[in-house]
């Protein structure tokens, strides 16, 4: 035995993990996971500074108005903030968007409220992005950001509830009655659907159908507008192959609702305008569809985790499948546009080897 201590020595004593992070708050570099979700924020926060530029511009409500107003604020901040940490490490500034994006004066084709929830509801985007980017910073500054991101999206949303709420523009999901016992599950027909008898769909399925459904309503009145105002014959096959997926997944789960004798979310196509002045660039109505589609999937994947219902099961992997195809076809188009800006990839030492000789 004492051999075997002289040897390995003390047993307390581990060898040093590859990759072990070691003054931490000394080291400046931008790790691959800080630099990939800053890089993302940026692009999505240059779109959304356009995109409110012309919604404050175009507001009239003065409720809705200050909290666009807020908004934008937010969005400006959060660039200035992006900017100096990439100055930090000297990372080039993407090219995003700017003032040639957007067109202020341009015809209102949204009404105030059809506007306000389409901002609200970027900020499920927002704060699931931003505890992904919390979870993977080290720099001390980099955890700031995304902090400060949560807390004002938070404060946001609570703003724009507030309003909406007044206005009458919060929908709220339905109700159901209140269990009057604790009850155990102790058959598979839990899990059915598909084929026979269905049993009642339960309140986490109801809400995730609901609020996908929701969604769809009101992604349907937006994709309507943008339709009326591109430039590109592509960008509007583009959409218009887009509004075609969004109406059969409308009826898939309108169709779930209906058999249980539920109420169906309004729709959201009247407060479309009927101008075809262009507000926004074709390539910022892209990236804002590429953006609303990730989010969607990131929502899609998580309803599809909270569901057991296998017709719905099916309906969730299955819209998911459609609008990774869907997404496809954007960065497509992006792509061959000269639209798509590189995210940061590591370094290609294959091809510094060719070079090399």
């Amino acid at each position: 035995m004492e051999n075997v201590q002289s040897r390995t020595g003390n047993a307390s004593e581990q060898p040093t993990p590859f990759n072990v992070v070691k003054d931490g708050p000394n080291d400046e570099r931008l790790t691959a996971d800080e630099m990939g979700h800053l890089w993302e924020m940026y692009l999505y926060n240059a779109g959304s500074k356009c995109k409110l530029q012309f919604f404050v511009a175009k507001a009239l409500d003065p409720e809705i108005h200050a909290v666009l107003q807020y908004a934008l604020e937010i969005a400006t901040t959060r660039i200035n903030k992006l900017t100096q940490i990439f100055n930090t490490v000297g990372f080039p500034i993407p090219h995003a968007f700017n003032d040639e994006d957007v067109e202020p004066n341009a015809k209102r084709l949204f009404s105030d409220g059809l506007m306000l929830v389409y901002v609200n509801s970027l900020v499920h985007f927002e704060v699931i992005e931003s505890f992904m980017g919390l979870i993977g910073a080290l720099r001390v500054d980099v955890a700031e950001y995304y902090n400060a991101c949560i807390d004002e999206s938070q404060d946001f949303h609570k703003k724009a509830y507030e309003v909406m709420l007044r206005k009458g523009l919060l929908i709220k999901p339905p109700y159901i009655p209140v269990p009057d016992r604790v009850e155990y599950i102790y058959q598979d027909t839990f899990f059915g659907g598909l084929i026979g008898d269905k049993r009642p769909i339960n309140t986490l399925e109801l809400c995730h159908v609901y609020t996908r459904l929701q969604t769809k309503m009101f992604e349907r009145a937006w994709i309507l507008g943008l339709s009326q105002v591109t430039h590109s014959q592509k960008v509007q096959d583009f959409l218009s192959k887009g509004k075609k997926l969004i109406d059969k997944q409308i009826d898939g789960w309108s169709k779930i609702l209906q058999d249980e004798d539920l109420p169906i979310p309004v729709s959201w196509e009247h407060e479309v305008t009927n101008s075809a002045e262009s507000p926004f660039s074709d390539k910022l109505i892209m990236f804002t569809m590429l953006t609303m589609l990730r989010n969607r999937i990131t929502q899609n994947g998580i309803s599809l985790a909270n569901c057991v219902r296998s017709d719905i099961v099916t309906a969730f992997g299955g819209t998911i499948v459609a609008l990774q195809a869907y997404s496809k076809d954007a960065l497509d188009l992006m792509m061959n546009s000269g639209w798509l800006e590189k995210i940061p990839q590591v370094a290609d030492r294959q091809e510094i080897i060719a070079k090399s000789h």
